[in-house]
């Protein structure tokens, strides 16, 4: 009795299992990209630092195809830079590039202000007044990694409560950027209690639900944080 060739899964099902295969090779090279962002944006990766796929790769515990697209899509966002012969490497940005960036995120920062003063409530304003005053207390100790955490934190939660996705990904886009440098600009004596009081002027403008004044104080904010970044790397 001749046995039946085996049969081909079904077109239906061939497909859902690509598609399938699709969204798990995006999964994985989602949670690659997030970890290489968190690594740069808190200095684990310095400017100009090759990134290393095979040791990334085993660290995450996935193959390095995740890892080259990750890559490739951070290039993209303007946090890497591929030489050729060499690999791909921590942007390093110039000053000029770096004002570039926060003239993009001043306005974009005071439209997040705006809206945020138009729709904040009440348990987002004691949310935002609890950051605050871990800013003030890592200020006080003059611990740096706890209030780049919070500071960020802070802008993150401003963003959410702006309800405004197109923005916050044109927002996040240019502070991804800007961690290549922004760290250096709170270094200086002195400037996290300044940062701080800045913050607070931009909570009582949220208090007051006073939409220009809220915008008015995170364009401010946005200059001054340049300012400081600026004078930090031309004094180095």
């Amino acid at each position: 009795m001749r046995s039946s060739p085996p049969t081909s899964p079904p077109a239906s099902t061939s497909s859902a299992v690509a598609q399938i295969r699709q969204r798990r090779q995006r999964t994985l090279t989602s949670i690659v990209r997030e970890e290489i962002a968190h690594l740069i944006a808190s200095s684990q990766l310095q400017a100009g630092e090759r990134i290393n796929e095979s040791e990334l790769a085993l660290r995450l515990d996935v193959s390095r195809g995740p890892v080259r697209e990750a890559c490739r899509s951070l290039e993209e966002a303007g946090l890497l830079v591929s030489v050729v012969n060499q690999g791909v490497f921590v942007r390093e940005m110039s000053l000029n590039d770096a004002r570039q960036l926060y003239e993009v995120r001043g306005a974009l920062s005071g439209l997040i202000g705006r809206l945020a003063a138009q729709l904040i409530t009440n348990a987002q304003l004691k949310a935002l007044e609890v950051q605050l005053k871990a800013m003030e207390k890592a200020a006080a100790q003059q611990d740096m990694p706890k209030y780049y955490q919070v500071n960020l934190a802070f802008h993150d939660q401003l963003m959410h409560i702006a309800n405004n996705p197109t923005l916050a990904s044109m927002y996040t886009a240019t502070v991804n950027q800007a961690h290549l440098f922004r760290q250096r600009g709170l270094v200086q004596e002195g400037s996290l209690k300044i940062s701080n009081q800045e913050h607070r002027a931009i909570l009582e403008a949220l208090m007051q639900r006073d939409a220009k004044r809220a915008e008015q104080a995170l364009v401010e904010h946005v200059a001054h944080g340049w300012g400081r970044l600026a004078a930090t790397v031309q004094r180095s």
